[in-house]
């Protein structure tokens, strides 16, 4: 048996700016898993050529243009710019290609960049991509660990908690952390993750993962995610 077969190529740039309008909504704590997506027209996202490529052109279209509407999806965005600078392709199965990288996103009409990684799962049958796995934040050069918020921390707790409320009904759900972390995401965004347990009381306890983005500038949760026992929220 052969090992996968990988490529790598870093530096290009492919840029997209997507309306809101175009995007499918989503609940503000989902997030979907990675699935193949069923052949259809391309996301609309304006790209400019750049030295980036799988060598796959078909592959480099479809995965920027996930890529790009996932981001703008999840940061709630109505204009955003991406350059993706790598495309690693794996090979996953005799159809699908598991393809990953690092990139670079601005919001709006900001001057700074922010750096991510996503990774997500192309369809070579039908020239498609999956819904992304995004990682935004402490990716590009400059991006570090940072000393937790503790009311940030605290709001974030109050939010899962109420969404837990909701989604079982259990009034007394409470968080347990073990872990905490924020990292930043240029000067604009922090991204806060933590680990621990869900308390349900009587029900009993879950381990539970929480990743945060939050925006400095507007003064918001971008993007709100929890993990209860391996199935994403």
């Amino acid at each position: 048996m052969h090992a996968p077969i990988r490529t790598t190529t870093r530096h290009g740039r492919l840029r997209g700016l997507l309306a809101v309008a175009c995007l499918a909504a989503v609940p503000a704590l989902a997030q979907s898993s990675p699935v193949a997506a069923p052949p259809g027209p391309p996301s609309p996202v304006a790209q400019r050529a750049g030295s980036a490529t799988s060598g796959d052109e078909a592959l480099d279209n479809a995965v920027a243009a996930v890529v790009v509407a996932a981001l703008a999806e999840q940061l709630d965005t109505a204009s955003i710019e991406v350059s993706i600078d790598s495309f690693d392709v794996a090979i996953s199965s005799l159809r699908d290609r598991r393809v990953s990288g690092q990139g670079r996103l601005r919001l709006g009409e900001d001057a700074e960049w922010i750096g991510f990684r996503y990774s997500t799962l192309y369809d070579t049958l039908f020239n498609s991509a999956g819904y992304p796995q995004l990682t935004i934040g402490g990716v590009a050069a400059g991006e570090r660990l940072v000393p937790n918020d503790a009311v940030l921390v605290r709001q974030l707790e109050d939010r899962i908690a109420g969404e837990l409320d909701r989604q079982f009904g259990v009034p007394t759900a409470r968080l347990q952390f073990d872990d905490i972390s924020t990292v930043e995401g240029g000067q604009r965004l922090l991204r806060i993750t933590a680990e621990g347990v869900a308390d349900f009381g009587r029900s009993g306890m879950t381990p539970v993962r929480i990743e945060a983005l939050y925006d400095l500038v507007a003064n918001a949760w971008r993007r709100v995610n929890y993990e209860l026992g391996g199935t994403t929220r």
